[in-house]
């Protein structure tokens, strides 16, 4: 790597008030989640119920649960910000940040009532377009000038020039919503049933020591995949480590943090064990080696480290259960099952899409860089 560039005046970066490319990449991500959330399961679509339009009349609240209207009002205020930012932090731009907000929420909510399991609901709608008003006085609020400014000085300091960096960061800020889910392992593909045991064909005489293995290598081969990520996006080699450190230890906390809340007081510790420790030391030794990389060979080791990840993620021969883990909760309400389904949903996602982007940078012709740093 050559020497580290300086950073532009602040008069210079004063100058770029446009709203920030990232803005419209991350609204992008958002809806393409809203959506697959919104979608789920997919599969055996019909309608026998009300009249199609029935429920935008239903009297208020037809419907409530506390915490599915909270994540309904979270998850569209970065649509509301979004927009907001985008279309110049005006009063006109913050009405097209709600009337957004209310349109995608109500296609959502009519396609809904055409899948099993799903409810439309006015409340949702409402909900969703509160949550997109309050994201759109957030961007008028924190999205200001200076605001502006000190997020391209960052952005020029910390990330690889390029749009696809910023294409790549907001997709790394999605990945922390699959951290999310306390049943989850931290970093981990794969997740151990605490129902009945399942009869499954192991490979080697010793199915418990298979297990073991695929678990560990799962952990590993996913802490690789996301660190070398993360490693791809930085401008300069010398912020690899504490780019890493930061995105791993928020995520962290996250965990611990959702852990502390949703689950009983014994069960504060069950996303780790033993050979999630073991498959995350690992990770870190192999990693102290490959850090110093040149970008394109980290992103190149990200993609397989994903790739294998996948592997690992396919042949672990236990399907967990929602139920299994129920008993861990401090609550017993459907909003569990929409919480971890939503995890679980953007952990599945996150990888593929996660692989598409590194394997564009590694295909990317970088001419101030070489294979070997």
């Amino acid at each position: 790597m050559g020497p580290k560039s300086t950073l532009p005046p602040f008069a210079y970066l004063s100058r770029h008030d446009a709203p920030p490319r990232f803005a419209r990449y991350f609204l992008i991500c958002t809806l393409l989640v809203i959506l697959l959330v919104s979608l789920y399961p997919y599969t055996g679509w019909h309608h026998n119920g009300p009249p199609v339009l029935a429920f935008f009349f239903y009297p208020l609240p037809h419907y409530f649960t506390f915490f599915d209207n909270l994540i309904n009002f979270i998850a569209y205020l970065p649509v509301g910000y979004c927009i907001t930012l985008i279309r110049g932090r005006t009063g006109s731009a913050w009405l097209l940040a709600i009337l957004s907000g209310l349109l995608f929420s109500s296609i959502m909510e009519f396609v809904q009532q055409f899948l099993p399991g799903r409810i439309a609901s006015n409340l949702d709608i409402l909900t969703n377009a509160a949550g997109a008003a309050a994201g759109g006085l957030l961007a008028m609020v924190l999205g200001s000038r200076r605001g502006l400014r000190l997020w391209q000085m960052w952005r020029h300091a910390s990330l690889a020039p390029g749009a696809a960096m910023e294409w790549g960061f907001a997709w790394l800020l999605l990945w922390f919503v699959s951290q999310l889910d306390p049943t989850q392992p931290f970093l981990g593909v794969v997740v151990t049933p605490r129902g009945l045991p399942q009869p499954f064909v192991s490979p080697i005489s010793d199915a418990a020591l298979f297990l073991r293995l695929l678990e560990g290598s799962g952990m590993m081969l996913n802490f690789l995949g996301v660190a070398l990520y993360v490693s791809a996006l930085v401008r300069h080699t010398a912020q690899v480590p504490r780019a890493i450190v930061l995105t791993l230890g928020i995520a962290l906390l996250a965990k611990m943090g959702f852990a502390g809340m949703l689950l009983k007081p014994a069960q504060f510790f069950a996303w780790i064990n033993p050979n999630i420790v073991i498959g995350g030391l690992l990770g870190i030794l192999l990693l102290t080696q490959l850090w110093r990389l040149a970008r394109r060979l980290r992103a190149l080791l990200a993609l397989l480290s994903l790739s294998a990840a996948q592997v690992v993620s396919w042949t672990w021969p236990l399907a967990p259960q929602f139920a299994d883990g129920l008993s861990l909760f401090r609550w017993h309400y459907g909003h569990l099952r929409h919480f971890s389904g939503l995890a679980a949903l953007i952990g599945d996602l996150w990888p593929a899409l996660a692989s598409l982007w590194l394997f564009y940078i590694v295909l990317r012709q970088h001419r101030e860089e070489k294979w070997i740093a």
